[in-house]
This record gives C-alpha cells, structure tokens and sequence, in this order.
C-alpha cells in the first residue's frame, strides 16, 4: 500500500519535523510512502530512510492548478495497483491534493489543523464523490466540522505525536533564564499584553533573556512597542524558530499568546522537553487549556507579568510545570499513536479491516 503526504509551504516551514516522524512511522508499517514537498524544499527531506521526497510547483495563477496537479501524478503513477491514499497537510494545498487524487482514483484525506481552515475543508470533501476524509488533532475541530455539514464518518481526531525527552530531572540551570516568545502572531492585542507583562517582569528583575519568533513578531506587529518600553536589549529575534526547535526545546519557559484555534506542535515538543508553557487559553488546542500542564492567563498584562515571573523566581513551580506537561505527552502524544491512528484512517479509507491501536509504544 502506499501514501502520498502532500505538504503545503507554511506548514512545510513549520512542521517538517512532525512529518519525518509520520512518514518514518509509515515506512515501518511497511506503507511505500511519497513525501510531496514545494519543489524548492525537496533537499530538507533528502535523508529520510525509505520516504521518496518529490517536489511540485505550488505558486501559479489559479488556471494553473489543474496543470501543477497533472504534473504531480506524473510523479507519482505507479507500475503497480498498489492502493493509495493522498494525505495533505495545510489548507494551501487542499485544491491541489484533491486534484491529484481524482487524476490518480485514489482516496484523499484532509489534515484540519486550524478552526479557520474548517469551512475550505468541508468545501473540498464536499466536492469528493468518495467524500474523502478529514483529520483533526481534536475533537472541538471534529465538532466544528460536523456542524459544517461534514458526516460523522468522515471526521477523525487523531492526535499528533512527538518525542518525548527521556527525563527532565537535572535540566541545566543557568544564571541566565531563556523565555521563548511564540505563536502566529495573529492577535496584536495578545501580543501586547505578553510584550507589556515582561516589560513589567523586567523592570524588577534582569536574569533572562526573550528569544522571539521572528515571523510571528512581524506578524504581530509588536516591534515598535519593544522598542518604546525598552524591552529590545533583552529580546532577539529568531528567524525559523519553529523549524529549528533547538533553542525552544533548551529554554526555561514558552510563552504563547495567540488563542487562534491552530495547532502547532512547536507547543506539544515544548512540553515534551519539560519546558513550562504560560499561555493564553484556546479551547480548540487541548495542551492549551489544561491548567494542570501550561500556565494560562487572559489578556491583562499584569497577569501575564505575575505569572512568567512567579515561574522566573520559583525553580521547583518551573519544573514541577514542565514535569506534568512531560508526563501529558508522554502518555497521549506518542508517535507511535499518531502513526497507528493514520492506519487505522487510511485502512478505512481502502475499505480493509481497521487495525488495532497498540497499547505500548514500540
């Protein structure tokens, strides 16, 4: 059997960690796997074992789409009958994806990773005369999907997988605190508050330093008040902090503003690593509005300051935080679950017997 992972750009940029880890999984189970990347991003994927990464043209007028697509199945036309599912990730690559698996008559299924890409989804499923099927890190996004007009059978939650460190006792202390500021950067006015509460943390206290997402504080537009309150000696700017989760995965605590609906796994591996994570509360991201393994707070800056500083000056509250948020993934977000969810879908999918989950982690 075989699975063509089609990923957009944005999420290409963001999650091609999330997406090693699924097509690995995949080429275990003995899935021939396909990873379709924008055909400037192809190189990235180059040292996976056993995954053949392709590139396809994903910038063009719209009248072109048809013809990117047809260039796609080129690609991937095989010898054989084998059975085959068409996965994408991100919303800009929906209309392509489902192009190629009509050119291919084969299954299509939607990755749904964010409440604002919902009604595009139910627009492309809709169009399916297999109906296809959609996935979802949740089941607020399953809901929402379901209220749009999507079957009950044709919505999933499968939670994503990540690696969890294997211990985070003994997390390297250091005289200076790393605070990783993240997000999309789509509310300003989250963003404010964030930046103003640290302004607040800082005034009384200089033993850390804010690695700040590049591209979410563009997006936010916060530059100009970093500067007005004399925030910019202590923060720096970090282009493709998500993409290159290092400097995340060694910080003290994650701060991520944003309430959006969208799920990154920037947060999940945060927590994986122990690291402890104040946020505001989203109800359609589980990890984000569990008070027992990530700080939340609402849009007062004052909040926002008590709760990273309270953190800053209390090492045993900072660990036991991230201890709880390890243990959470640990259990629910293993990448052996998220693989063996995918399986049970695409088998489903191919009209087979779903298998069973695993009970252990391999």
């Amino acid at each position: 059997m075989r699975v063509i992972l089609l990923v957009d750009r944005d999420f290409a940029h963001r999650e091609l960690r999330l997406i090693r880890k699924v097509a690995i999984g995949l080429v275990d189970a003995g899935w021939r796997t396909i990873v379709a990347l924008p055909d400037d991003m192809t190189a990235r994927f180059d040292d996976v074992p056993g995954v053949q990464a392709i590139g396809y043209r994903d910038r063009g007028v719209p009248w072109t789409r048809s013809l990117r697509a047809r260039e796609l199945t080129d690609q991937t036309q095989s010898s054989t009958d084998d059975p085959t599912v068409v996965h994408v990730f991100g919303s800009r690559a929906y209309g392509i994806a489902s192009d190629v698996a009509r050119y291919l008559g084969v299954a299509l299924v939607l990755e749904v990773h964010a409440r604002d890409v919902v009604q595009k989804a139910v627009s492309i499923l809709n169009d399916e005369a297999d109906g296809g099927l959609a996935l979802t890190p949740c089941t607020t996004l399953v809901n929402a999907l379901i209220a749009a007009g999507v079957q009950h059978a044709s919505a999933r939650e499968i939670p994503w997988g990540v690696a969890s460190r294997d211990a985070i006792i003994g997390r390297e202390t250091t005289e200076v605190m790393g605070v990783v500021l993240a997000g999309t950067g789509s509310n300003p006015q989250l963003w404010e508050a964030a930046i103003r509460g640290l302004a607040l943390v800082a005034s009384r206290r200089e033993d850390f330093v804010i690695l700040a997402d590049d591209t979410a504080v563009l997006r936010s537009g916060i530059d100009k008040l970093v500067h007005s309150i004399g925030l910019s000696p202590l923060l720096s700017r970090i282009p493709r902090l998500e993409a290159d989760r290092e400097l995340v995965l060694r910080a003290d605590i994650m701060l991520w503003p944003d309430h959006d609906g969208e799920h990154r796994s920037i947060v999940l591996d945060a927590m994986a690593w122990g690291v402890a994570v104040v946020a505001s509360e989203d109800r359609d991201v589980p990890v984000l509005c569990n008070p027992s393994i990530a700080q939340l707070v609402s849009g007062d800056p004052a909040e926002w300051a008590g709760a990273i500083e309270a953190l800053l000056a209390a090492e045993l509250n900072r660990r036991e935080l991230g201890r709880r948020a390890h243990e959470h993934i640990s259990q629910h977000h293993r990448p052996s679950k998220h693989v063996a969810g995918l399986l049970d879908a695409y088998e489903w999918m191919l009209g087979k017997d779903a298998i069973m989950l695993p009970k252990d982690d391999a």
